[in-house]
């Protein structure tokens, strides 16, 4: 509030300025054009400031944050073509003006335009939006601001740390979106293949084990199946992919000493850790209670094939 009342403030003494400027200072218009200037910023910012509270109150967070950017850019758009037009008077010099500023804005600032020309195609294209999970070049993250020049994400660890935040926030430059690949997490399809391998021993209950583990993934990731179902039809309308079985299954791979079961299951792509876990538990759970079946290890497997020898011999 005090902010506003400050703006508000300031906007009035140079509103005032401008009419009392002209009789004291006659010979000054430079000076006239700039308390004009002054004043347009000054009002600038309190609209800015007026319509941001008014959004504020939205409850829809993606509506809030576009509403807030759109009408940020569009009031300082309007401010800066108002400016212009005072201190160029003609529109004929005004439009050879801009044309003289813009070749030298492309030659000095190219880097920086190539960041504004990423952010027109990031919000006409769209490859993603505030609330996607992508990466860049290892570079992974929540995108949480689409600026003119940046793009925000809040960081993720990779695969050993089950994507979850690093607390930190990277700033990558828009430009990277015309030359760059862009792995989207969220976009069309917000779910990802999880897939946890665990050794059992030759001698164990095979089909138990199996049977443990397609459970124990179907009724932790019940909540995803159908969801993920419908999102893959969606995109056989959309682009050339097959159907995809989304339920888990456990694939059988045998190894010189033990058999590895490896589960795969589908998960939500911003909450790994949060299913993984449980499935995990639950499986070790039941593992260690049945007699039947051995979780195998390298030691393990160094005591058998030593056994194995010493028979053998």
């Amino acid at each position: 509030m005090l902010k506003k009342i400050a703006l508000f403030i300031l906007f009035l003494v140079f509103l005032v300025a401008t009419q009392y400027v002209p009789t004291i200072y006659p010979d000054e218009p430079l000076l006239l054009k700039t308390i004009e200037t002054l004043a347009i910023l000054s009002f600038a910012l309190l609209l800015d400031s007026l319509v941001g509270g008014i959004v504020a109150r939205i409850q829809l967070y993606k509506l809030r944050y576009f509403l807030a950017k759109t009408s940020s850019y569009l009031i300082y758009a309007i401010a800066l073509i108002i400016a212009l037009g005072i201190w160029i008077e003609q529109t004929q010099s005004l439009v050879v003006a801009m044309g003289f500023i813009g070749a030298g804005i492309a030659i000095a600032l190219q880097r920086p335009l190539m960041n504004l020309v990423g952010f027109l195609a990031l919000i006409t294209v769209r490859p993603y939006e505030v609330g996607d999970r992508i990466e860049v070049e290892g570079v992974g993250g929540d995108v949480i601001d689409i600026e003119l020049m940046y793009t925000k994400l809040m960081e993720i660890g990779g695969n050993e740390n089950y994507d979850q935040f690093t607390g930190k926030i990277k700033e990558i430059p828009n430009s990277f979106i015309m030359e760059k690949v862009v792995t989207n997490y969220s976009k069309d399809f917000g779910f990802i293949w999880e897939e946890m391998m665990l050794p059992i021993t030759y001698s164990s209950n095979l089909k138990k084990a199996t049977g443990i583990m397609e459970n124990a993934a179907s009724t932790i990731t019940k909540q995803f199946v159908e969801k993920s179902e419908k999102q893959l039809k969606s995109m056989t309308y959309k682009y050339l992919l097959e159907p995809r079985d989304v339920k888990p299954s456990v694939y059988i791979v045998p190894t010189d000493n033990w058999v590895e079961l490896r589960l795969r299951f589908i998960v939500d792509a911003k909450h790994r850790r949060r299913h993984v876990d449980p499935i995990f538990r639950e499986i070790l759970k039941k593992f260690q209670n049945a007699k039947d079946i051995t979780i195998s290890s390298k030691t393990s497997a160094r005591i058998w094939d030593a056994t194995r020898k010493k028979r053998d011999y």
